[in-house]
């Protein structure tokens, strides 16, 4: 298919976009467009105009500020996975990123994009959900920092604001006793998983002190199993309670992969699948 007709714009700067941005309410940020584009030629998206943000300087630079890794929104999945601070710092980022999609779109793909994008199938935004990530969004008003958990609001729907611009992420370090767990459940390297978790585990010893169960492919959004991740801390892994648990606090919804009840179960033997990972 081709996409519709659209006007473009490169922006030289932070302030250029916003303005811009701020004075047209169907124009849309373009940055690594591995989402866009392909929703542009099937016509799932019809903006009035591409403000490109590719060129804007400094918006790509990771780096340590105070207790936080600060994740600048161009850099591309490939700049974060090669980068030293997060092989250091945060090195669970790394193995996520290799299950998003495949190299060449990873060589392109910001994770700015990603984030801002809300793609409930992704793993991104559950990610920055289980980190309690703070977003840094720019608009006329200034910047304001939203945390992750109430960035994602519906379907592909964010708190971002018609004149603002997402420029930053800024995860938490992780404490000694902290560690995020991940794992999905796809038909091949590369496919949208058929449901995925993201598990945020602290320890005291090898007792499971705090939980946060994080899941993507399973809703709307990023969906947080928080009773259930209560009853994992004080009765272990029981499959048929934990099942009931996740069905009475997520709405699974169904898609092109697995219906609503397959994503039930997978949610359920994830976290049994991320218990075991943690006693390795």
């Amino acid at each position: 298919m081709k996409a519709p007709d659209f006007s473009y714009f490169e922006a030289q700067n932070i302030e250029d976009a916003i303005k811009y941005k701020s004075e047209d309410d169907e124009a849309v940020i373009l940055a690594g467009g591995q989402s866009l584009l392909p929703a542009l030629n099937m016509r799932l998206s019809s903006p009035s105009c591409l403000i490109d943000i590719s060129k804007i300087n400094n918006l790509n630079e990771i780096k340590i500020e105070g207790d936080f890794i600060n994740i600048g929104a161009l850099a591309t999945h490939s700049d974060v996975m090669n980068n030293d601070l997060v092989h250091e710092k945060l090195p669970c980022l790394v193995d996520i990123l290799k299950m998003v999609a495949h190299a060449a779109i990873r060589n392109k793909g910001t994770h700015g994009g990603s984030i801002a994008y809300g793609d409930p199938a992704a793993e991104l935004p559950a990610f920055a959900v289980a980190m309690n990530a703070e977003i840094v969004l720019s608009g006329l008003s200034g910047q304001r920092i939203v945390n992750a958990k109430d960035f994602y609001l519906g379907l592909f729907e964010t708190d971002l604001k018609s004149d603002e611009i997402l420029i930053a992420i800024r995860y938490p370090l992780l404490d000694v006793n902290q560690h995020l767990i991940f794992d999905e459940v796809c038909r091949r390297h590369g496919d949208y998983a058929m449901a995925g978790l993201m598990a945020k585990v602290e320890l005291d010893q090898s007792k499971i002190n705090n939980l946060d169960l994080v899941y993507f492919a399973t809703g709307d959004k990023p969906n947080v199993g928080q009773n259930t991740a209560k009853l994992v801390i004080d009765d272990g892994y029981d499959y048929e309670k934990l099942k009931k648990s996740l069905a009475s606090e997520i709405d699974f919804a169904g898609d092109l992969n697995s219906s609503s009840e397959m994503k039930l179960h997978l949610a359920t033997i994830l976290i049994n699948k991320i218990l075991n990972k943690l006693e390795r």
